[in-house]
């Protein structure tokens, strides 16, 4: 029947549709998998997912049965009605797996720390790649942060690492160690490193990934012999590969690092302030207009009298996801000031989610996804 179908035609109706009956029509014939799975054909399937309703992938863990969840629910009114639960592919040894990153449909995963591995899967195609670690030298003393993105022309997608290492045993050495994952190069690569000495503090809290550029909450080391250490955004530009900086909100710049997160707000560059001594109150700050430091503009402020909050995420009605000391995930209604249960837990590990989409985004070179 395909055959009295053009193929444009056949296209722009193909590309509308879930990824899950897609993969299964790569099956019906030959000319159907080859449109499917090709570049063209996934670039334009990513484009029109990107219009519709944008997924949350909730990270917790099952302290009873020592066991990571990972559920995707609809960032909708249906929020806490339709979830479904997915199966990580890969069986690992350290059994905690911490999401660096999603963007275009693949988490972005590390499974333990230096002696453990780099894991790029695509859940909406239940596929998985495992990087090979960059080369490291012979220290214990050293730590690395992460970042994910992709090339905003090529769309090609790339890791980037960042090694730290102790000068002495109280200073870090710079500049540090840095390296870029391609993946159609399907190496590593040693790239030039920041040009002042930043040091990122936050390697457990998500980056952000905004405007072709990773996005890391960082100290300026220059000032450590002052009082204090400004606190300051390093950003990682995909397309040309160098490292810059943003300075931060004002009001912000004196504040711990480990009481700031950074994120996208829709698709706006955003920093969260936490865990304050005066009570539970989380703040939200973006920037409205891109590299420019005078846009920065505080939204609201979030409080719940006793409990630690943390802005964890954003539904499409604009409502804010909180998660607090006790690992409840709650929803925050910014015009009314109210909260309401997820009814979503975690235990153990704190909860995180996570904007995602399906995509048929290929985590390896090639044509195929089988």
């Amino acid at each position: 029947m395909s055959d009295y179908i053009p193929t444009e035609l056949l296209a722009g109706i193909l590309v509308r549709l879930p990824v899950e009956p897609l993969i299964r029509f790569t099956s019906v014939c030959k000319s159907w998998y080859s449109l499917i799975t090709s570049p063209s054909f996934v670039a334009e399937h990513l484009d029109h997912t990107k219009t519709n309703t944008e997924n949350l992938l909730l990270k917790t863990y099952d302290f009873v049965k020592k066991e990571e969840r990972y559920l995707l629910c609809r960032g909708d009114e249906k929020f806490s009605d339709e979830f479904s639960e997915l199966e990580f592919p890969l069986s690992t040894q350290i059994g905690h797996k911490r999401i660096v990153a999603s963007y275009s449909g693949l988490l972005c995963m590390i499974d333990g720390g230096l002696s453990g591995c780099i894991i790029l899967w695509n859940p909406s195609i239940r596929k998985s790649v495992t990087l090979p670690m960059p080369s490291l030298p012979q220290s214990s003393h050293r730590r690395f942060v992460l970042g994910f993105g992709a090339h905003p022309k090529t769309r090609e997608n790339m890791v980037v690492f960042i090694l730290y290492e102790m000068a002495d045993v109280a200073r870090w050495k710079f500049p540090s160690k840095v390296e870029l994952y391609t993946q159609g190069a399907r190496s590593w690569r040693s790239i030039h490193s920041v040009g002042h000495p930043h040091y990122l503090p936050c390697d457990d809290w998500f980056p952000a990934f905004v405007n072709g550029s990773v996005h890391w909450i960082a100290r300026d080391m220059r000032a450590f012999d002052a009082d204090g250490i400004p606190s300051l955004i390093m950003l990682f530009n995909m397309g040309s590969q160098a490292f810059s900086v943003l300075m931060m909100p004002g009001a912000l710049v004196s504040e711990n690092p480990l009481r700031l997160s950074i994120m996208s707000y829709r698709e706006s560059l955003a920093v969260s302030c936490h865990g304050r001594t005066t009570g539970g109150s989380s703040c939200l700050w973006v920037m409205k207009e891109y590299g420019v430091e005078e846009s920065w503009a505080k939204l609201y402020n979030i409080t719940l009298p006793g409990m630690l909050v943390q802005i964890r995420g954003f539904r499409e009605n604009g409502e804010v996801l909180a998660w607090t000391g006790d690992n409840q995930l709650l929803c925050y209604n910014c015009e009314t000031k109210t909260f309401a249960n997820s009814g979503y837990t975690g235990n153990s590990f704190p909860l995180s989610s996570y904007a995602f989409m399906e995509s048929l985004v290929l985590v390896q070179p090639g044509n195929g996804f089988f």
